[in-house]
């Protein structure tokens, strides 16, 4: 079988993205030989991406077993998620003078995805749309740095897809979050995105349990 062409982004972003995605379970071995057909890569740039994502957690190394997808730690997840709450307000508010009809149409159009994944799609598929309106915003924050720290704190805190929404109930409270989240943006109301941002991160590990 053919190996697919060269993914455009790292080799370590496009393991996290499948990893944040679900396509691997906690605990779950990676085989390199796999990840080398599947992104097209070679042994050695599949190693040197699984070693950048043990030093961020996102994986584990085991000596003379190979690389394994990392369990969740609830304790370094609630900090996590504290984090991302200080980086995505800060990220929210700088894209919010860049708001204008399009983006909003744009953002819309993601949050669109995201319900009807909600309704006719896997768990993969809520991961995906999540992910892609989530990016899609911070697409329009200036700070390109600020934009990519986000993207790895939500590596390093991700929650598997059946424990970010472990009911419909909890995907339609997000895809709302979502519209609030638009409505406050096309009101120009900083205060309200504030508060939009905090309740949509903070609320996702309600269904967690308390930290030890």
């Amino acid at each position: 079988m053919a190996a697919k062409p060269r993914p455009k982004r790292p080799i370590a972003l496009e393991i996290a993205a499948g990893i944040r995605g679900g396509s691997y379970r906690a605990g779950e071995w990676l085989r390199q030989i796999d990840l080398e057909r599947s992104l097209g890569a070679n042994r050695f740039e599949v190693r040197t991406a699984l070693s950048e994502l043990t030093l961020r957690g996102i994986v584990e190394h085991v000596p003379f077993r190979g690389f394994r997808v990392a369990t969740i730690d609830m304790t370094r997840l609630h900090d996590l998620l504290a984090i991302r709450v200080l980086l995505e307000v800060d990220a929210a508010l700088a894209a919010l003078p860049r708001i204008d009809a399009a983006a909003l149409e744009h953002l819309s159009t993601l949050a669109g995805e995201f319900e009807d994944a909600a309704v006719n799609g896997s768990h993969a598929d809520w991961s995906r749309t999540n992910i892609a309106f989530h990016d899609g915003f911070y697409d329009y924050t200036p700070n390109r740095i600020l934009a990519e720290m986000i993207v790895e704190a939500r590596d390093r805190a991700r929650l598997w897809p059946k424990g970010l929404w472990p009911s419909f109930a909890a995907l339609q409270e997000s895809a709302a979050g979502h519209r609030r989240i638009i409505a406050a943006l096309a009101a120009q109301d900083g205060a309200q995105l504030t508060a939009e941002i905090r309740a949509h991160i903070t609320e996702s590990a309600v269904n967690l349990p308390d930290k030890a």
